[in-house]
């Protein structure tokens, strides 16, 4: 790059991170008031790149076609300075490797964000694009604990035609970058260098497995249905999803989040620790209170069963009872 501040419109401050492909800077955009923004560069200055780096850019414009909650958005795409660029949302946050090992994260809270990381894919599907390069690194959990996908640097546009059917074999593609030697491409991405929808899907399967499990599956990783601390259904729908056979997977990302969210939406986060406990304790502290939400109630509840009295209305019973034998006596006198 010719002026390592300098990118177009763009005033790059600092860099992210780097990978085999490119760089990551947090950028101010200068015609929109100095806009926080992140610019993925492309490093491809030699002659024989020169291919590569227009597909670099010509796909970027095409990514910024989508807009989805839970896909960062492209918002601008070229040349300057002699490289290729595209420029993203900057996404704040962590990513979700770091926050799915935190302690306080708990389950229904990791099929969450799995089934948000699913619709982002999903949406990218329906538009044609496959991702190519999901993985923890390239999630992002914001603030507000919503997963959001970033890093579209190797998304490609596999539709040909946007308005279309298209015979799903016309979506395979060569696949030239590092991904095709990460833990989560697909055995026909190495095998065969092909990538495809249901090769984002094994990715997202490999992705889950490592989620619920902290591990990241090898050869020899017993499934996930194995296990006993994931619902047998949530754990089936895993598996299928990173199965080695295209055909055994699921034939679109919309049928594997159907799935997720039919045996999902029993599984509800529990309460803060603590909680019940302290509200017991104040319960206990007045007697006239009410018993704490949940709390067990005696066993000879029935139907018809008198509800414990308070020392107060024993005391107003008492009197009247008093009263009463007081006047019954005057009477008899």
């Amino acid at each position: 790059m010719a002026n390592p501040e300098d990118l177009g419109r763009y005033r790059l401050k600092r860099l992210l991170g780097r990978g085999a492909l490119g760089e990551v800077w947090e950028a101010s955009d200068r015609e929109e008031q100095g806009a926080k923004v992140a610019v993925k560069i492309m490093h491809a200055a030699d002659d024989e790149l020169a291919f590569a780096r227009m597909a670099f850019a010509r796909e970027a414009r095409l990514a910024s076609l989508l807009r989805h909650p839970h896909v960062v958005a492209v918002h601008d795409a070229g040349e300057a300075a002699g490289t290729s660029f595209m420029v993203m949302d900057m996404v704040e946050g962590k990513s979700l490797r770091s926050s799915m090992r935190d302690p306080e994260t708990t389950l229904a809270e990791k099929l969450r964000w799995l089934r948000q990381v699913g619709d982002g894919l999903a949406a990218m599907h329906r538009a044609g694009i496959v991702h190519r390069d999901l993985k923890p690194e390239n999630v992002i959990v914001r603030p507000d604990r919503t997963a959001c996908l970033v890093d579209l640097g190797i998304a490609k546009w596999v539709k040909v035609d946007r308005g279309g059917e298209r015979d799903p074999t016309d979506t395979l593609e060569e696949l030239d970058s590092p991904s095709a030697r990460s833990d989560y491409a697909p055995p026909e991405t190495i095998a065969e260098g092909l990538y495809d929808e249901l090769g984002d899907q094994y990715a997202w399967g490999v992705l889950a497995y490592e989620v619920l499990t902290g591990a990241v599956p090898g050869e020899s990783s017993p499934p996930l249905a194995a296990r006993d601390d994931v619902p047998a259904a949530i754990a089936a729908a895993v598996d299928r999803a990173r199965s080695s056979l295209r055909d055994e997977r699921w034939d679109a990302m919309e049928l594997l989040l159907d799935e997720l969210v039919d045996h999902a939406a029993s599984i509800a986060p529990p309460a803060p620790p603590g909680a019940r406990a302290e509200k017991a304790a104040r319960a206990a502290s007045d007697p006239g209170a009410r018993p704490p939400e949940g709390a067990d109630e005696p066993a000879d509840r029935g139907l018809g069963a008198s509800k414990p009295r308070s020392p107060l209305r024993l005391v107003v019973a008492a009197g009247l009872l008093l009263l009463l034998a007081g006047l019954i006596v005057a009477a008899l006198r």
